[in-house]
């Protein structure tokens, strides 16, 4: 149940979005926001603020080691993040939108993998793409976010 609340919210946060992933993260003015509701997965969102540009969202499941890991306009079947170097590959699925934008990826993986380990620590992580690295790192704004983020998940 949680997972398609998650995943309906990234399908509507992603209804507006036009580009590739990669050209997202690049952009001036994302930052990550974590997002909680009572009926609702902790939920770290990677995107402009106050609005439906959303590149890279990650939810999970309090007090177990797994996550769901969703990204915008990333072609292929996988996430890869990176902190520092660090890398962990999420085999990742195609899920189609009713609003025909392309869609985007989901994966399910472990919270404890060494990227999301390296992230919660120092608030660096990379989107990987065709061999590309495409800064996602939380800025000192933004460590908040991330630290409530991965304590409401039990990490």
């Amino acid at each position: 149940m949680a997972s398609r609340i998650a995943l309906a919210s990234l399908a509507l946060l992603t209804a507006a979005l036009a580009g590739c992933a990669h050209e997202k993260a690049a952009a001036v003015g994302y930052r990550w926001a974590y997002l909680e509701a009572a009926q609702e997965a902790p939920r770290l969102a990677y995107g402009r603020p106050n609005s439906d540009d959303v590149v890279l969202m990650i939810s999970c499941r309090p007090g177990q080691d797994q996550v769901n890991v969703s990204a915008v306009g990333l072609p292929g079947g996988e996430i890869v993040l990176a902190s520092g170097r660090a890398e962990s590959r999420f085999a990742a699925a195609k899920v189609n939108n009713a609003m025909g934008d392309g869609g985007f990826l989901e994966a399910q993986g472990k919270a404890s993998t060494p990227a999301l380990a390296g992230f919660r620590k120092s608030g660096d992580l990379a989107l990987l793409t065709k061999g590309e690295r495409h800064d996602l790192a939380a800025g000192s704004a933004d460590q908040g976010h991330v630290k409530a983020f991965f304590k409401a998940c039990g990490a």
